[in-house]
């Protein structure tokens, strides 16, 4: 006799859910198959509709795995002390940003947002990105690193909107972080005119 799963069992399933809908979303895009997800976890459709009745909350789960990889990412490295944390991290973000590029778009067309539309889910996420991620960005103005007029949403702003305007192009990406991260440092102090004799 066949005793109920566990809940490491459903735990288990639920990971290789997630596993398997993060590649056939990024192969097939926003209408693939959810029997093929299924099939790629190696567990039966019953198990994926009990653990996501929709495929709208199934878009969501995988999404926020970004956010959760970010969030470990930016804790890391404030544990780390690197001197250079907050601008590896941002590098982090344009990277994360760029491969999950089309899983943003699903999980707009999901919920049928505009592109610059949020959700209470969206603005937990930001949440959530702020608190693990601003520690780094005040640390980083407290060592002299970031010029202290700026703020941390408009820093932040200006980082993501990079992966935006890059498009697939990650050379690009990386360009334009540099420019602006080497905005963000402290305006040099003029040096005194020395006077002439």
């Amino acid at each position: 006799m066949t005793g109920r799963p566990t809940r490491q069992d459903a735990q288990r399933n639920r990971a290789r859910l997630l596993d398997a809908a993060s590649q056939v979303f990024h192969e097939a895009g926003g209408d693939a198959s959810l029997d093929l997800i299924a099939e790629r976890a190696g567990v039966a459709n019953a198990t994926l509709y009990r653990h996501f009745p929709t495929r709208r909350l199934l878009v969501s789960a995988v999404y926020a795995q970004t956010i959760d990889a970010l969030c470990a990412e930016s804790r890391t490295r404030a544990e780390k002390g690197d001197a250079d944390a907050l601008f590896a991290w941002f590098g982090a973000v344009v990277e994360h940003m760029l491969a999950s590029r089309g899983l943003r778009d699903i999980f707009i067309a999901a919920y049928a947002l505009a592109p610059d539309e949020s959700t209470a889910e969206v603005d937990e996420w930001h949440e959530r990105i702020s608190a693990a991620a601003e520690p780094l960005f005040i640390r980083a103005q407290q060592q002299g690193l970031v010029d202290p007029a700026l703020s941390w949403p408009e820093v932040l702003a200006l980082v993501t909107a990079v992966a935006g305007a890059a498009g697939e192009d990650r050379g690009a990406a990386q360009r334009m972080l540099a420019v602006i991260t080497a905005g963000l440092r402290p305006p040099l102090r003029p040096v005194p005119a020395v006077g002439r004799s």
